[in-house]
C-alpha cells in the first residue's frame, strides 16, 4: 500500500490563480518530483493523506482552488483517484471569523484553562449538547464543505449529539489484511490564542478497538505535545497504532520505536520568512510481511526535502538508504478462504472485463465517486435529484446542504439506488452539456 503524505499546503487567497503566486514554481516542483518517484518506487499511489491546512485562513476560495488543484494536477501525478483521497483540518484550516463573538471566545478560554486532569471531561461535556458542540464546529464549516466531497467531514454523522469528531478509513494490505485510518480534529478549541498544551484533540480518539488482520495508522494536525489533553490520547495511541502521522510543525522527520513509527509531514508550503525555510513531503509504502504468528508490518518512508528548485532525498542515518525501513510486529492473523483465495487470481481476473465495441465497462459508483459529482451541483439541482429518487427525510432540513447531500448519497447506498443516483447525475449534466 503506497501512501502520499502531505501537510501544510496554506493555499493563500491573495495568491492563489494570480500568474505571480509566489508559490506557482514551487508547487510545479512538488507535482514533478511526484511524477518522478512514482516512477522511482514503483507504482501509483494508492492513497493520498493530508494531514491539514489545506487552507491558510479557512476561507472558501481557498477551498475551492485547493479542490481544483488535488483534482487536475494532484491526483494525476501520482496516479491516485481523486475518491482515495483523506483529508484532516488543521488550524489555518478554520475560520476565524466565525464563532468570534464575546461568549464564544470566553468559553474556549474557559476551556484552556480547565486543569489538565479534568480536560476531557470538559470537552466531552461541550461535545455532549448541541449548542456548544455547533459552536466548536461551526468555524470548520467551510472545511467541512470542501471535506465533504471526500468524505471526510469532521462531525457528519446525522443530526444527533454527539457529533462525530474523527473520520476512518480501511485500505487493504498485500496479504489480504488492512490498515485503518483515523483522521482526528485537533481544532476544537482553535483561536488567535493557540500555542503549545492549549489544543485539544476529542476523548474518543483514544478508543480506537483492536481488530483482527487490522493495523491501525492515526493521522492528526498538532503532535502531542501541543495538546492540553495529550497524556490518555497519547498513551492509548502509542500502544494501538503501528503508524502516527502529523503536520503542524514544519520539519520532516521519522521516529523509530519497537511499537510505532511516528512521521512528520513538514510543510508543502511553508511561510518564507520562516528559519530554515524547507518544504517537504513523504512517500509511505506498508506492506506486511511472514505469516500466522510471525507476521510483521514493514514500513519505507521516502522521506523528500526541496533544496533549490528541486526536490531531494534525505536518506536513513543508520545505513544511507534513499528510504527509511521500520519494522513492527503484528498479532497473529489467519487470512479467510475467500480473501486468501483473491490473492492467489492472476491480476487479469481482477480486471473489468471490457464491454462490447471493445469500450471499458464502467467502474460500479461507490460513495465516494459519486459525492463530488452531487457536490458540483447547485443547491436546488442537488434537491431535484434527491427529491426524484426519493432519497429525502424530513430530518434533513436541520442539516447543512452538504451534510443533506451525503446522507442522500448513504441513503442510495443503503437502498441499492447508487447506481440510478450516478446516473441521474450524469444525465444532469449531459443535458445542460457539462
Amino acid at each position: 500500500m503506497l501512501f502520499l503524505h502531505l501537510s501544510d499546503i496554506h493555499f493563500k487567497k491573495r495568491d492563489i490563480g494570480r500568474s505571480n503566486d509566489p508559490n506557482l514554481g514551487l508547487r510545479d516542483d512538488l507535482i514533478d518530483d511526484i511524477q518522478k518517484m512514482r516512477v522511482k518506487i514503483g507504482g501509483p499511489v494508492d492513497a493520498i493523506l493530508i494531514s491539514g491546512d489545506i487552507a491558510f485562513a479557512g476561507d472558501d476560495e481557498e477551498y475551492a482552488f485547493a479542490l481544483k488543484w488535488i483534482r487536475e494536477k494532484l491526483c494525476p501525478a501520482s496516479g491516485c483517484k481523486f475518491e482515495d483521497v483523506m483529508v484532516i483540518p488543521g488550524n489555518h484550516d478554520v475560520d476565524r471569523r466565525a464563532a468570534s463573538n464575546p461568549m464564544e471566545r470566553g468559553a474556549r478560554a474557559s476551556l484552556r484553562e480547565t486543569p489538565i486532569n479534568l480536560s476531557n471531561a470538559a470537552i466531552t461535556d461541550f461535545l455532549n449538547h448541541k449548542d456548544s458542540a455547533e459552536m466548536l464546529f461551526k468555524p470548520i464549516d467551510n472545511y467541512n464543505r470542501f471535506a465533504a466531497n471526500f468524505e471526510c467531514v469532521i462531525g457528519f454523522e446525522d443530526n444527533s449529539i454527539p457529533r462525530r469528531p474523527y473520520v476512518s478509513r480501511k485500505f487493504p494490505l498485500n496479504d489480504g489484511s488492512a490498515v485503518k485510518v483515523w483522521g482526528f480534529n485537533s481544532v476544537l478549541v482553535c483561536d488567535a490564542d493557540d500555542k503549545k498544551e492549549a489544543m485539544f484533540v476529542d476523548p474518543s480518539a483514544a478508543q480506537i478497538e483492536r481488530e483482527s488482520g487490522v493495523a491501525h495508522m492515526v493521522m492528526c494536525h498538532h503532535p502531542f505535545n501541543w495538546l492540553r489533553n495529550e497524556a490518555e490520547f497519547r498513551e492509548r495511541i502509542d500502544r494501538v497504532a503501528k503508524v502516527h502521522l502529523f503536520g503542524h510543525e514544519h520539519t520532516v522527520r521519522v521516529t523509530r520505536d519497537v511499537s510505532f513509527t511516528r512521521i512528520r509531514a513538514g510543510a508543502v508550503q511553508p511561510e518564507r520568512d520562516e528559519p530554515g525555510w524547507k518544504p517537504g513531503y513523504n512517500f509511505i509504502e506498508m506492506t506486511v510481511d511472514g505469516e500466522d504468528d510471525n507476521r510483521q508490518l514493514i514500513v519505507k518512508v521516502w522521506v523528500r526535502q526541496r533544496e533549490g528548485a528541486r526536490y531531494i532525498e534525505i536518506p536513513d542515518p543508520e545505513d544511507d538508504s534513499p528510504f527509511w525501513r521500520m519494522t513492527h510486529r503484528l498479532p497473529r492473523w489467519v487470512a479467510p478462504p475467500a480473501a486468501a483465495a483473491s490473492m492467489l487470481l492472476p491480476p487479469s481476473i481482477n480486471v473489468i472485463a471490457p464491454a462490447e465495441d471493445n469500450v471499458m465497462a464502467k467502474e460500479p459508483p461507490t460513495t465516494r465517486s459519486v459525492a463530488p459529482k452531487l457536490l458540483a451541483l447547485s443547491e436546488a439541482d442537488q434537491l431535484k435529484i434527491i427529491e426524484d429518487l426519493m432519497l429525502s427525510e424530513d430530518e434533513d432540513a436541520d442539516l447543512r446542504d452538504y451534510e443533506a447531500a451525503l446522507a442522500a448519497i448513504r441513503r442510495a447506498a443503503d437502498r441499492g439506488k447508487l447506481v440510478d443516483l450516478d446516473r441521474a447525475i450524469d444525465e444532469f449534466n449531459a443535458a445542460r452539456g457539462a
